[in-house]
């Protein structure tokens, strides 16, 4: 059992006919109205992964991490087996159940959870249900040089059906994206005077992995170089605003820079030019009218 199951009539009956086709079990089922519940307990228990497309033939309300859908009949649900899934009471007259290895189902879509609950209605999904009809109903007559064949084209007919999803997905992810990037970098902005900002800090405090942190910031050299960038920005800005009135290193070990050395290197590879000569370029018009405008420039050449 791959399920557990609770019966509101205590006769309950059910029938389940099963055929196995290389990575792909094709199932028929007839049973008394009862509810289905995947939990993680079990998850953890079985191990089992598997993609399993669901054509149903009475209605049913349902429930998993990503939402509460209801599922009309006709339709197709999607679930993969390492995630939970709760669904209420219904009967099962005849319904189609195929089963496909993860494996297989990630040569067309990488990430199979992302798509677990999804429901395909009986108009989106009216090609894949006319071919799980056919595999349940010609099953007996597949051969085993057949099978293989079957299953590939089961898996990406599964993509193909998921396509107008994956396109949302994609899109919703790169918008989750972009506004966890943006908090990432306005933490970074808030704390560039503490000590303990690094990858670790953000990650904790952010509520990120680190995996997805990298990724985040891959396109800028990762995060510790964007958090470095962002310490020298604000750095040659102080530089500018204190116009050779405070030491060099007292505002760079203020942004995090312990080696006075590896500072200026820093510095000078950045902007072509040394944080002591920025200083003493700024202390020069001190007192003149020219401070307050010669500081702004040095600001508005920060990126």
């Amino acid at each position: 059992m791959t399920h557990d199951i609770a019966a509101p009539d205590h006769n309950f009956s059910g029938r389940v006919v099963s055929t196995s086709l290389d990575r792909m079990v094709v199932r028929t089922m007839s049973a008394s109205p009862q509810a289905v519940q995947r939990s993680r307990r079990r998850i953890r228990a079985d191990g089992l992964d598997h993609v399993v497309l669901h054509l149903t033939s009475d209605p049913f309300d349902a429930r998993t991490e990503r939402g509460d859908p209801h599922v009309h009949a006709g339709s197709i649900t999607v679930n993969v087996l390492s995630q939970p899934f709760v669904r209420s009471a219904a009967e099962e007259r005849n319904s189609a159940i195929v089963s496909l290895s993860r494996d297989l189902v990630s040569t067309w879509l990488p990430e199979p959870e992302a798509y677990h609950g999804t429901v395909l209605t009986p108009e989106g999904g009216a090609l894949l249900a006319a071919h799980m009809m056919s595999l349940v109903g010609n099953a007996h007559r597949i051969g085993p040089g057949q099978a293989e064949g079957l299953a590939r084209a089961t898996a990406q007919m599964l993509a193909a059906s998921l396509a107008p999803t994956r396109v949302s997905l994609a899109e919703a992810a790169r918008s989750r994206e972009a506004a966890m990037l943006l908090r990432c970098k306005r933490f970074i902005e808030r704390h560039l005077s503490a000590p303990d900002l690094s990858p670790d800090t953000i990650c904790r405090r952010i509520g990120v992995s680190r995996s997805a942190l990298y990724r985040l910031f891959h396109d800028v050299g990762g995060v510790a170089q964007y958090i470095r960038a962002r310490r020298l920005h604000a750095t040659r800005a102080a530089l500018a605003e204190a116009g050779g009135a405070r030491r060099v290193f007292e505002i760079a070990y203020g942004y995090g820079f312990t080696d006075a050395a590896a500072f200026s290197r820093s510095f000078r590879k950045a902007y072509g030019m040394s944080p002591s000569d920025l200083a003493a370029a700024t202390s020069a018009v001190v007192g003149t009218v020219e401070t307050d405008l010669f500081s702004e420039w040095i600001r508005t050449l920060v990126p």
